[in-house]
Order: structure tokens, then C-alpha cells, then sequence
């Protein structure tokens, strides 16, 4: 083999090498963190606290928040409550998750609390109205 054809490999492995690591980067760091099915109450109707929770030593290193609201559909008596988790990476992207949606969900970094409780669902509005608990929210950063 000629020199230039060694050096043309060479070169070759390191183009591919840093390419792999830009992709790899560019992937979701979630499996095994929070999209995690054998987490504690994902999955189960009224067990979002125990999700909320469950992955928060994980997610806690880089800041997570725990958003919590009260939510009542319009002209019923069906009302409830909930709590969900938004996380960021250390890429300072931003993120939440729940117990009811299966994998987390990128959301815009300057999202308000009101604005990330939509964003839970699957962007259709339901006649909803949502009242955050201020209170809860204020004491949940990590």
C-alpha cells in the first residue's frame, strides 16, 4: 500500500469517528431515564406523584422542576389534579414528562408553566380550565 492511500484512510475513520459522535450527540438522552415503563406509576391513572418522584434523583443533576395544577372541565363537576416534570439536559434543552405520555416531550425553553401544561397534552384544547398551584410550584425547583 502507498502512503497516500494510508493516509487517505486515515483521514477517512476520523471524518466518520466525528460524524458518529455529532449524531450520537444529537440523540435523545432519555432511554432508561424517564420514558422508563417499569418507573414507579408510569402508566397508572392518579399515579403522578409517584412518577413525578421516581425518576427526580436522575433528572435532578442538571434541574428539574415539578410543575403542579388543578384542572376542572368546563361546565362539569369533572375536575382533578396533577403533576408533571420538566428537566433540562446539559445541552440546556428543556423537557417534560408524566406519568400518562409515554415518552418525554421537548418543549420551547422560554415556555411558561401555564404554557407547558397544554403542551402535556396532544395539541388539541379541550374546554379545560387550569389552575397552577402557585404555592407547590415555587417550593419545587431541585
Amino acid at each position: 500500500m502507498s502512503k497516500g492511500y494510508s493516509i487517505t484512510v486515515v483521514l477517512g475513520c476520523i471524518v466518520l469517528y466525528f460524524l458518529l459522535v455529532a449524531f450520537c450527540s444529537s440523540q435523545s438522552l432519555h432511554p432508561g431515564v424517564a420514558d422508563d415503563p417499569t418507573l414507579k406509576g408510569k402508566g397508572k391513572d392518579g399515579a403522578c406523584m409517584d412518577y413525578a418522584l421516581t425518576p427526580s434523583s436522575r433528572l435532578a443533576v442538571n434541574g428539574i422542576h415539578l410543575i403542579f395544577y388543578r384542572w376542572q372541565i368546563r361546565n362539569t363537576a369533572v375536575q382533578g389534579s396533577h403533576v408533571f416534570v420538566v428537566y433540562r439536559w446539559p445541552d440546556e434543552s428543556a423537557w417534560i414528562v408524566d406519568n400518562e405520555i409515554p415518552h418525554p416531550r421537548k418543549v420551547p425553553r422560554e415556555a411558561s408553566p401555564r404554557q407547558l401544561v397544554f403542551l402535556l397534552g396532544n395539541g388539541w384544547s379541550a374546554p379545560v380550565d387550569v389552575e397552577l398551584q402557585d404555592r407547590l410550584n415555587h417550593l419545587s425547583y431541585f
